[in-house]
């Protein structure tokens, strides 16, 4: 038997369309991944394998091509090293540190890719690629339409059977990725990708049995968050190149089949199949600030009392995401400075002069001097850092910005964020009940809340992507009884919610029974139940608040989460104050209103469960 493939027809007849990704690629079945991608949760090539899993392809490459191949693999080489040095130029370059300026062709700062700014861009456009073995053939077959995944399992399996998402891609252009140029090899039957422009115009002008089918998906030429290297091999005695996202796979073949494969680097970079990774900044709350049973005093995190409780604490996470920042361009932390997490650019506070600390302002939007539209217009006049993009943040990048974790006001990093003032910054979010009044975000009491917009306040700028595209989807995990889709994946935040409070169930259209309320120690012990679900801390927690809506709304989106109630929510962060290391309080936020604030935890509350979506 061959692993020799065909050009497909029946279901399988759209390698020519650009906008599907289809795949048929030689190798053994002993590989878990082939020509196209690799699936990353795959255990990849087993160092056992005794034998090339090329072996039985036929086809022979003339001896003349191999350097040209060669010197294709150089060609993207160097242009992904061209790529990552203009990434790291456009850190400094006000035009194009903004990556919703970035155009088609261009590269984004390298800050965009580190911070995930890129990846959660990307979103909108993602789609997954799917896999499918073939039993018949050893071969494997990957497509992005979910018609043509449909069709084969209904029409084609067996010999195929789909092995379910691989990785992703984008399917149009998104800031900072670039074209992936796919080619139909006449003589082997598989597909060659490049993102190299270099490289593509090589294989047009040395190949003439590499027929060119267009641009296939989008992906990056630069690593960063959200992105996973795509490796790709060359096999010289058999002329078809060899990928994988699969980092271990990439190590088995590189220690077991280096006679047979040669490895090229990585091609590009594609979406995380995990593309819903965290992206929220931790709380700042230590790794010695949890809870025990029966007892209101913070303790450290990995001791016995803590995991019996519950052993997913805020405490216990401190090392997903932990808050910080970074420089920009060589500007003082009193101009600007960057959010590492978020990729969000902050102005810095001066001591005195036009932009100090002490400064605060109306909300009325009257575009005068005191009012924070007067201050924008006045900072993007001067072009602050170099940028003319400022804006007021949300409420919820303000939060993202407050340290939980000490007891001393102002509650944020003084280090980078010097000459903070200890009060209530505002926001730009206006109150959808009661327009005369805005959101602002309480340095001083870690809390939220509204305030009228005649009211002086305190003002920090911002400057970045605000978050576009679908937030929502829905998917189905293993939870009691509830229904099919009880599960709620926030594109925005990374997190995986579910549908009903504890004690209500997801019929597949609603949440049914009746929701329970928790003291906090006894919310802890019930989350600890629940293997891979937990307690929000409190940022997660304040990230579904929905502030559109008008008053008497509950204040999350209804269709993602129907019937919610307007209760106060526990979240598993607690109240760090003064220097004994008690907390008689935890943090928490309610629906009716959407503010965040403290109280006691003896007191009852409703829980709802999160996790990071698998």
């Amino acid at each position: 038997m061959t692993a020799t493939m065909r050009h497909p027809s029946g279901p399988f007849a759209r390698f020519r369309d650009p906008g599907v990704l289809a795949l048929a690629c030689c190798a053994s079945v002993v590989l878990l991944s082939a020509c196209g991608g690799g699936q990353e949760d795959s255990g990849g090539a087993d160092a056992a394998t005794k034998a090339d899993p090329t072996a039985a392809f036929t086809t022979t490459t003339p001896a003349q091509t191999v350097p040209e191949l060669k010197r294709g693999a150089h060609l993207n080489r160097s242009e992904l090293e061209v790529a990552e040095q203009q990434a790291r130029a456009a850190d400094t370059s006000p035009s194009q540190a903004a990556l919703d300026n970035v155009e088609t062709g261009e590269i984004a700062a390298k800050s965009a890719y580190l911070s995930g700014a890129v990846a959660r861009k990307a979103l909108a456009v993602r789609i997954p690629v799917y896999r499918f073995s073939n039993s018949s053939t050893g071969a494997h077959f990957f497509t992005t339409s979910t018609a043509e995944r449909d069709n084969v399992v209904a029409t084609l399996s067996p010999p195929f059977s789909l092995e379910g998402e691989a990785f992703s891609v984008a399917s149009a252009f998104s800031p900072g990725l670039s074209s992936v140029h796919r080619f139909y090899n006449t003589q082997t039957g598989v597909h060659f990708y490049t993102i190299s422009e270099a490289e593509r115009a090589n294989v047009v002008a040395s190949f003439p049995h590499f027929s060119y089918e267009g641009v296939a998906y989008h992906a990056s030429q630069v690593a960063g968050a959200g992105l996973t290297p795509f490796y790709r091999f060359y096999v010289p005695g058999k002329g078809f190149h060899f990928y994988t996202a699969n980092e271990a796979e990439k190590d088995n073949i590189i220690a077991n089949l280096a006679a047979t494969y040669s490895y090229e680097g990585v091609g590009y970079h594609v979406l995380a199949r995990d593309w819903r990774a965290e992206k929220l900044p931790h709380t700042g709350i230590t790794s010695s600030q949890c809870f025990q049973t029966g007892s209101n005093v913070l303790t450290v995190c990995s001791g016995a009392p803590v995991t019996a409780l519950n052993a997913r604490q805020d405490g216990n996470r401190t090392n997903i995401n932990p808050m910080s920042y970074s420089t920009v361009g060589g500007h003082a932390l009193t101009q600007c400075v960057q959010d590492s997490i978020t990729g969000l650019i902050w102005e810095g506070k001066e001591a005195n002069g036009d932009r100090a600390s002490g400064k605060t302002y109306t909300h009325l939007s009257n575009g005068l001097d005191a009012d924070t539209s007067g201050y924008v217009a006045h900072v993007n006049t001067v072009a602050l850092c170099g940028f003319n993009d400022w804006r007021l943040p949300t409420r919820q990048e303000l939060l993202t910005l407050m340290r939980y974790g000490v007891s001393t006001a102002p509650f944020i990093n003084t280090t980078w964020f010097p000459n903070t003032a200890e009060s209530e910054h505002w926001s730009v979010e206006l109150d959808s009940a009661d327009n005369t009044r805005a959101w602002y975000v309480s340095f001083q009491f870690r809390q939220s809340n509204v305030s009228e917009r005649s009211n002086v306040k305190s003002v920090r700028l911002v400057r970045g992507a605000l978050p576009i595209g679908p937030r929502f989807s829905y998917s189905t995990v293993a939870y009691g009884v509830d229904g099919a889709n009880n599960a709620v994946n926030d594109a925005w935040t990374g997190l995986q919610w579910r549908r009903c409070e504890q004690g209500r169930f997801w019929s597949g259209s609603a949440c049914t029974g009746t929701r329970s309320q928790f003291e906090h120690e006894q919310a802890l012990a019930h989350a600890q139940i629940h293997s891979d679900w937990r307690m929000p801390n409190v940022k997660e927690l304040s990230s579904l608040v929905d502030l559109s809506p008008s008053s008497g709304a509950v204040r999350i989106d209804p269709i993602a989460f129907p019937g919610a109630s307007h209760l106060s929510y526990w979240s598993s962060s607690p109240v760090v104050q003064g220097s004994t290391n008690t907390s008689l309080n935890a943090w928490i936020v309610t629906l009716y209103s959407g503010t965040v604030y403290a109280t006691a935890r003896d007191s009852n509350h409703a829980v709802r469960l999160v996790r990071t979506s698998p």
